[in-house]
């Protein structure tokens, strides 16, 4: 029986649309494709706004306007393209707030020491500081704010994400 070149492609690691299609059904890089990105809209909202603010204000000021602005339009594309869930929104919503706020307590403390207390320059310490930050908000979603472990309980069949146990 002889493969068409369409099912030939599907098999052929090094044909485009195969690795295309294989990175775009891993939940781990979606994950990390659009925290990149929403990590470079942020971080270029934060430079925008520290540039403009300047230090006039206390770095929790830029910080907190960047991570705002951000967190609501991240959640409606974490929420739809990388976990897939629906339902529940205003609990994943909350879930989700809760672990970024958790990151960004993070990020304030961490800020505050390296540039407030030890006057490192703002925008190489939030860098550094980010890549801290990813690490607990991937898990923190992962397995808490968009986890569909608590609907086999309470509504079976209600959502059929990919995090499902």
């Amino acid at each position: 029986m002889s493969e068409s070149p369409d099912e030939r492609a599907q098999l052929d690691l090094r044909h485009p649309m195969t690795a295309v299609r294989l990175i775009l059904t891993d939940q781990r890089f979606r994950f990390v494709l659009v925290g990149g990105i929403n990590t470079v809209l942020s971080m270029g909202l934060f430079i925008a706004l520290d540039a403009w603010l300047g230090t006039r204000v206390p770095s929790i000021v830029p910080l907190v306007t960047a991570w705002t602005i951000s967190v609501v339009c991240v959640f409606f594309v974490q929420r739809a393209f990388v976990f897939k869930v629906s339902g529940h929104v205003l609990r994943d919503l909350f879930r989700f707030v809760t672990v970024n706020l958790g990151a960004l307590g993070a990020n304030i403390v961490l800020l505050f020491l390296a540039s407030d207390l030890l006057h490192a320059p703002r925008v190489p310490a939030q860098l550094a500081i980010t890549v801290i930050t990813v690490i607990f908000s991937y898990l923190g979603h992962k397995h808490y704010s968009f986890s569909r472990k608590f609907d086999q309980a309470d509504e079976p069949g209600q959502d059929e994400g990919e995090n499902q146990p």
